[in-house]
């Protein structure tokens, strides 16, 4: 929603000075992006490849953390959306929309390939906590990292941190301003909007942007938004008072301060528009919340699989819901080739079996899930058929198979999960009949050492893992939701090597990732997948060996053939693959 400038109208009124030892809450997303924005601060923001790696930014999260315990904070509770109210579905969209204009916009200034970097990114690099500024970029720029906020939560649940760090059945905001209202102390964020909350007698605001340190006396020092004593100074009650200047502002934002506070002495904005101001109002004091949690959610999920599995158990059990109801998914921004098919896609039906596995009694009466992925226009999202659950074992076992036959020939943990991708990927291009698969393309221009990773095709690869990797992290989040029985015991158990975010390639080393893949039986192991697809074997085969010329390659690619042959279409479970032959 938003108040225009009331952070800023406010500051003539914030306490100056050292913050003296106190308790303090943090609200979790928004100092996931104030770690980036630490991170990034020296970096080339035009290229993908001077992107902080997820372990930095954890390491950092971390780090900040336990500078405010030096300086004499103690951390209470570090609170994390885990399921956002409908009202924010137009606001969401929206952003969707916008983040896919700029995905577009950076496209057309790099088609020929993304900025290279300036040097390579290593593990070892330090991070100024409390930097004089950090810097804003203009230019067209690659989209964040796109599992940012999962990639600090695990940094900080497999530290000290853990414990007080959940994942709620709301909006974080609200259950910071809770937390203050009932024990005192300060909420850190950067959400102008917590301003609004009842904060108490005794808690407060302050922005991470505003912190700076007094290295010598190991205080920190930031202007302190607290509540009551704002109150105070402007004369409007306590109770009500700044609720009702919030809402001043919101209906007119070219009020100044004074002007809004004096007219919500008389409560002039209120008297006249009484239902708006309930709704206005309502967002702050009764936020939405699942039904299935008041006080916490579900602290061993990532936030969006936190909030897609509330929403089902809400949507499946309500008794007013609507026949063959559908949910929403928002996936992450992936950064993918605009011009080409989205990268979720090739690992769709890894998905399609995670959202089986949501709990709920009655799986019948949600029949899909409309994924929101990159969005031009106001859409209902792709959609994805939630199985029936006769179908869900008899595909468990095609996964498992897979797996099983990766790891029968790839050693390497990291590499299995490449592979599967790769697989994923060929059977995609063939079921669609699409010509050639863009992930066999980039092998074989790796092995012939003409590889260029700034370039879109490579990067499109890339996000194709990443989104293969980030749908088995959400099979393997649901199944845990399930009770540990049959099929779901073997596939938890075949995604015990799964790597953790802080572990996931990244981009800088991809192109040696495929280099080992290829070099450790990789081929084999695509050849092995693919038996029963005997257009593809010879082009594996053919990776590393002298190449065809590049018009043939081509040719091929647009006729929608393989080495001579046309390649056909399959169904459209690439696992039924592994139990089909051609006749």
């Amino acid at each position: 929603m938003g108040i225009p400038h009331l952070k800023r109208n406010l500051e003539p009124y914030a306490e100056r000075g050292p913050i003296e030892p106190c308790d303090v809450v943090v609200d979790g997303p928004a100092l996931a992006y104030h770690v980036l924005s630490l991170a990034s601060r020296t970096t080339i923001k035009t290229t993908p490849f001077e992107q902080p790696s997820y372990e930095l930014l954890g390491r950092t999260a971390l780090a900040w953390l336990e500078k405010m315990e030096e300086c004499g904070l103690t951390v209470s509770h570090i609170y994390f959306d885990g399921f956002l109210p409908t009202s924010k579905r137009p606001e969401r969209m929206q952003r969707l929309i916008r983040s896919t204009k700029e995905l577009f916009k950076y496209h057309s200034t790099s088609v020929t390939g993304v900025p290279r970097e300036r040097s390579r990114h290593t593990d070892d690099k330090k991070v100024e906590l409390f930097p004089t500024s950090i810097g804003g970029e203009t230019r067209a720029k690659p989209p964040p990292p796109a599992f940012l906020v999962p990639a600090v939560i695990d940094a900080l649940r497999a530290s000290k941190y853990g414990p007080i760090t959940s994942v709620m059945g709301g909006e974080a905001d609200g259950f910071c301003a809770d937390h203050v209202r009932e024990s005192g102390g300060l909420v850190l964020t950067s959400d102008s909007d917590l301003l609004v909350h009842d904060l108490g007698e005794n808690g407060g605001v302050i922005f991470f942007t505003d912190i700076d340190i007094n290295s010598e006396a190991k205080k920190l020092v930031a202007p302190q938004f607290r509540h009551a004593e704002i109150c105070r100074k402007l004369s409007i009650k306590s109770d009500v008072g700044f609720s009702y200047m919030a809402f001043e502002i919101y209906t007119d934002p070219h009020l100044s301060l004074e002007q809004a506070a004096e007219r919500s002495r008389r409560g002039e904005a209120v008297m006249f528009n009484r239902e708006e101001y309930d709704t206005f109002i309502k967002t702050y004091l009764t936020p939405e919340m699942s039904p299935e949690t008041t006080a916490s959610g579900d602290s061993s999920l990532d936030p969006r699989v936190s909030e897609l599995a509330l929403r089902f158990s809400q949507i499946s059990t309500t008794k007013s819901r609507e026949k063959d109801a559908s949910l929403e998914m928002f996936l992450p921004f992936l950064l993918d080739c605009p011009s080409r098919t989205s990268a979720w896609e090739a690992s769709k039906s890894i998905r399609e079996l995670a959202y089986s596995f949501l709990p709920s009694d009655q799986r019948f009466s949600i029949k899909t899930i409309s994924e929101m992925r990159r969005l031009q226009t106001l859409s209902s999202g792709s959609q994805v058929d939630i199985l029936a659950p006769v179908r869900v074992e008899e595909e468990c076992n095609h996964l498992l198979h897979s797996i099983n036959e990766i790891k029968a020939t790839i050693a390497d943990p990291e590499l299995l999960w490449i592979a599967l991708s790769i697989y994923l990927d060929i059977v995609g291009t063939v079921e669609r009949a699409k010509g050639y698969p863009l992930s066999l393309e980039i092998l074989a221009q790796e092995a012939r050492g003409k590889l260029n990773q700034y370039f879109w095709d490579f990067l499109q690869v890339f996000a194709q893992v990443e989104a293969t990797l980030y749908s088995l992290r959400m099979l393997q989040q649901l199944l845990g939701l399930q009770e540990r029985k049959g099929k779901a015991v073997e596939v938890i158990g075949a995604l015990s090597d799964l790597p953790s975010l802080n572990n996931f390639p990244s981009v800088a080393s991809f192109a040696e990732t495929l280099r080992r893949l290829r070099e450790s039986g990789g081929l084999k192991c695509l050849i092995s997948l693919c038996s029963d697809m005997e257009d593809m074997i010879p082009h594996i085969e053919a990776i590393g060996k002298s190449p065809k010329s590049k018009k043939d390659r081509k040719r091929k690619a647009q006729s929608g053939t393989v080495e001579g042959h046309q390649v056909r279409a399959r169904p459209s479970n690439p696992f039924e693959l592994l139990n089909s032959r051609d006749d």
